[in-house]
């Protein structure tokens, strides 16, 4: 029996649709279980405006806290540690309840009404550009359908949520969802998903868990979609990543391939910017992807398989702050294209009945000079003496522009 297994645990249901469990609003602290030092979770449901009837839980570990949205797919709001936001500036100022969302509006843009997450999942049943795909309908026939932007897993709400705290140290303190993507006659995806972070550490870390309920084999696609905003991002900010290979998406981004790492200050009328990119891991598959300030100064990592996440896409959205000034660190199972280019390429996961896919991926802030160049240094390590592949232009087998 592992160390694991060993741990005592208190735990607390704060949604349970089967078993008709809601808890409107809760709170707990290390006082209360004298459980480790300084660390606060709480659970509220806002009221208003489009967030009325949004769950949010609040972890607040001492250093770091971060706010979890049950009501959109578990996603993460926004962050703190120690006065310094962690996050982005959307022009969607709150979190916005999927009942006020049509995801099929704008020809599949919908999504775009409720995006103000600093990380916020895309997928299952289909992420990236919104396009036309083939589905077989309940009769067995073959029809077009519209597939929108991201897909739908962020618009979901989660059927069971729980806080759940350890008793011996570390004391992890860790938010548990679940959430199925399903229809009759067509996907039916279970998502579980724990985040966890311990107390007075800077790392959150998300493990997630697809599995395929159908007693046929089907298709999923998942993207974490991580962004970023000031006081991080800045003009001289920079992203670093052991580069296998890199090119853009288009012939925009192509206008800046030599320096599509180092990040402008804010533009009037920018258009996006995605860059497509492999990433080299180390002896045992992880890679590491990191923004880093202007003054080396302040940095978040994203720690990950490349064997589970062997594709990544980095969003450059450097527009009028009002805006949303804004980058994206994307590891995921493809590049957000239409579903239907993703597949011809090959990076379109089958599962098969029961089938589990799994995730990890760690995010760590880094604040002074020393840790960040601790971390450069790790990133360094991994891509060795390797030059990464350049491609200036858009290639057929990365882009569908």
């Amino acid at each position: 029996m592992g160390d694991k297994e060993l741990m005592r645990f208190y735990s607390k249901t704060i949604t349970d649709v089967e078993n008709e469990v809601y808890v409107d609003e809760w709170s707990l602290s290390s006082s209360d279980l004298n459980a480790g030092e300084g660390w606060r979770i709480e659970k509220r449901r806002l009221r208003g405006g489009p967030s009325d009837g949004v769950d949010v839980i609040t972890v607040d570990n001492g250093f770091l806290s971060f706010t979890v949205v049950p009501t959109r797919g578990m996603s993460i709001w926004k962050g703190e540690c120690q006065g310094f936001p962690i996050g982005w500036r959307s022009p969607v100022r709150h979190p916005v309840n999927p009942f006020f969302l049509n995801l099929e509006e704008r020809r599949g843009l919908g999504w775009l009404r409720g995006f103000n997450e600093w990380i916020v999942r895309c997928g299952l049943e289909s992420f990236g550009a919104s396009g036309i795909d083939v589905i077989r309908d309940n009769m067995g026939n073959e029809i077009e359908v519209l597939l929108p932007l991201h897909g739908r897993i962020a618009n979901t709400p989660a059927s069971l949520v729980r806080v759940k705290v350890g008793l011996d140290p570390p004391y992890e303190l860790g938010v548990e969802g679940v959430i199925y993507e399903s229809s009759m006659f067509g996907p039916n995806l279970k998502l579980k998903t724990s985040i966890v972070t311990t107390p007075g550490s800077r790392t959150i870390k998300i493990l997630d868990v697809i599995e395929n309920l159908r007693g046929t084999p089907d298709e999923m696609q998942i993207l974490y979609h991580c962004n970023y905003g000031k006081p991080l991002l800045e003009e001289g900010a920079q992203f670093l990543a052991p580069i296998k290979r890199v090119a853009p998406r288009d012939g925009e981004a192509a206008k800046d391939i030599d320096s599509f790492n180092i990040i402008g200050p804010p533009e009037r009328g920018f258009v996006e910017r995605v860059y497509f990119m492999e990433l080299l891991g180390d002896m045992e598959g992880y890679t590491e992807a990191m923004l880093v300030n202007k003054g080396l100064e302040k940095a978040v990592s994203h720690r990950f398989s490349v064997k589970s996440l062997p594709f990544f896409t980095f969003w450059k959205n450097t527009a009028a702050e009002e805006d949303g000034y804004v980058v994206g660190l994307e590891p995921g199972t493809g590049f957000p294209n239409a579903r239907s280019f993703e597949r011809k390429h090959g990076r379109v996961i089958k599962l098969g009945p029961g089938e589990k896919y799994n995730v990890e991926l760690y995010i760590s802030l880094f604040l002074g000079r020393a840790e960040v160049e601790e971390a450069i240094g790790r990133i360094k390590a991994i891509g060795g003496c390797a030059e990464p592949m350049i491609h200036r232009e858009p290639i057929k087998e990365f882009s569908q522009i």
